[in-house]
C-alpha cells in the first residue's frame, strides 16, 4: 500500500489536515508541552503508542495500529464550557472518523471522546481526548517496482489473444 510512513511525516500530515479541516481552532500542535496561557480553543495531536497489526503485508513492511490522541482544549471563561468542549470533541471526532491525512494509510477509525485528566500543565482548561486508531505500513516494501509502472493494462482470454484480437482486449486501469 505504500512505501512506509515515517512517524514525524504522520504528524506533519495529520496535524496539516487537522489545520486545514478545523479552522474554527486557533492552533493545533504536538503533544502539551507549552508552559504559557494558550490562545482557546486549540488542540493538541499526539501518537500515544502502536502495536502489531492484525494483518500484515509479507512484503518486507511492517504494519502496526496507531493508537492517536487529538486534546480539544477550550478556556473556562464561557459559563456554557462544559457543553462548549463537548461539542468541540464531538466535531473532531466526526472528522478524524475515515480520514486518511493525504497519506496511503488505512482510515482513521474514531474509538473514544472523554474528560482528560491526565496533563497537569493544562489543569486550568476544559481538556477532552479524542482516541482514534489508524493502520499504517513502516519500513521498505522489498517489491516496490522500480522503473515505470503501467498506466493501462489490457486483458485477453485465449485462445483469442494477440495481435489479431487485441480490440476484444478489456481495458484495465490500475489505481481506479
Amino acid at each position: 500500500m505504500s512505501d512506509g510512513i515515517h512517524l514525524t511525516e504522520y504528524h506533519d500530515k495529520v496535524r496539516q489536515w487537522l489545520v486545514d479541516n478545523l479552522p474554527w481552532l486557533a492552533s493545533i500542535e504536538y503533544y502539551p508541552e507549552t508552559r504559557t496561557s494558550m490562545v482557546t480553543p486549540c488542540a493538541f495531536f499526539g501518537v500515544m503508542d502502536w502495536e502489531r497489526a492484525e494483518n500484515q503485508p509479507m512484503n518486507g513492511q511492517l504494519s502496526v495500529t496507531l493508537s492517536c490522541e487529538v486534546l480539544a482544549v477550550l478556556g473556562m471563561a464561557d459559563a456554557k464550557y462544559q457543553l462548549e468542549v463537548r461539542n468541540a470533541a464531538m466535531a473532531i471526532g466526526l472528522k478524524v472518523e475515515g480520514a486518511r491525512f493525504g497519506l496511503p494509510v488505512e482510515p482513521a477509525v474514531f474509538i473514544s471522546a472523554e474528560p482528560d485528566g491526565f496533563n497537569p500543565e493544562l489543569d486550568d482548561y476544559a481538556v477532552w481526548s479524542i482516541r482514534f486508531s489508524q493502520n499504517v505500513e513502516v519500513g521498505e516494501d522489498a517489491f516496490k517496482p522500480e522503473g515505470l509502472a503501467p498506466a493501462m493494462v489490457r486483458v485477453g482470454v485465449a485462445p483469442e489473444i494477440g495481435a489479431a484480437h487485441e480490440a476484444d482486449y478489456v481495458q484495465v486501469i490500475p489505481n481506479e
